[in-house]
This record gives C-alpha cells, sequence and structure tokens, in this order.
C-alpha cells in the first residue's frame, strides 16, 4: 500500500519562492482584474508565511546544532 504524504512532505521552500516571483511578476505586469490582484497577494501573503516559519525552524535547528558543538 503506498504511503499517504502529508503537506508539509510535498512542501517545497524553493517551489514557493518560485512560486511568489511569479505572482509578483503577474502583480507587476499590470494586467489583472482587481480581484484577481487581491487574491493573488493573499496567496502571496500566504506563501511567504509558509517561507517564513520553515526559515525560523531551520534557524532554531542551527542554532541547537552550533549550541551542541561548543558544549563539546
Amino acid at each position: 500500500m503506498p504511503k499517504k504524504t502529508t503537506p508539509a512532505e510535498t512542501w517545497n521552500y524553493e517551489a514557493t519562492v518560485a512560486t511568489v516571483e511569479g505572482i509578483i511578476a503577474d502583480l507587476e505586469s499590470g494586467s489583472l482584474p482587481l480581484a484577481a490582484v487581491l487574491s493573488q497577494f493573499e496567496q502571496a501573503v500566504q506563501a511567504l508565511q509558509q517561507c517564513e516559519t520553515y526559515l525560523h525552524e531551520k534557524q532554531q535547528q542551527v542554532d541547537l546544532l552550533i549550541e551542541t558543538l561548543t558544549d563539546s
């Protein structure tokens, strides 16, 4: 039986950044209707929040590793 993947297992930082970059390009083009602009902006904010959380977690891991090395 195949293993189910959770959103955390399929989420990818680089892909999320690329998505945000694409949204920014769309917004800068000025060709979207206002409703689409607001929707795209909301999607970008959510994606950036995910990235910020991911980077914060990774920074905590790095800090812990450094602390472990300096305690030795």
